[in-house]
């Protein structure tokens, strides 16, 4: 390696400022907690949370192709939220049921597209609105449920993508508000 390229791969001299030590420690502990609890979440619920994950990777695998620079802020709301429609739609095509899961499809379908056609604070309500109801019926049906079933597992494995859905919404409702006031949409 020549001087001129050590000079440019080199680290960066460190700064006068102090580094804030407890946010590395928070974001050590969050991670480590996450990984704890995705991996109680396997243990309990096994198969039934392997359509809803590898549709999420999917989904966010393809997002991180085919979405522009600008449009990279709605992916965790969207891939979440997509993998989900793609468990609910999975699901339909297994039972050969329409009926339990077709509002469901219907307004992730509409709610997704809107998102990605038009990034904003509207999709984001449509979408929130349906988890906000969604979500308390969920964990009341799971609260009241045996727990052993694969419908309670599969029920466990909804509340989680609905409260990260929530989360991602959320963190992409505050970087909408971080923007100029005149530009409504994530571009």
């Amino acid at each position: 390696m020549s001087p001129e390229e050590f000079a440019r791969t080199k680290p960066s001299a460190p700064t006068d400022q102090p580094r804030d030590e407890s946010a590395s420690i928070a974001v050590k502990v969050g991670g480590g907690l996450a990984a704890i609890g995705g991996w109680a979440l396997g243990m309990y619920a096994g198969a039934n949370l392997l359509i809803p994950l590898l549709a999420t990777a999917v989904v966010w695998a393809l997002g991180k192709r085919l979405f522009d620079a600008q449009r990279r802020n709605i992916l965790g709301a969207f891939c979440v939220q997509g993998g989900h429609l793609i468990w609910f739609a999975a699901g339909m095509l297994i039972t050969r049921q329409l009926a339990p899961a077709a509002i469901d499809v219907a307004w992730y379908t509409i709610g997704l597209a809107w998102l990605l056609a038009k990034p904003g604070r509207a999709p984001l309500w449509f979408l929130a609105i349906y988890q906000v109801l969604s979500l308390p019926y969920n964990v009341y049906t799971f609260a009241h449920a045996d727990l052993a079933g694969a419908a309670d597992k599969a029920l466990l494995v909804h509340i989680v993508w609905r409260s990260l859905a929530l989360f991602y919404m959320g963190r992409l409702y505050y970087l909408l508000g971080k923007q100029p006031a005149d530009a409504e949409t994530v571009r």
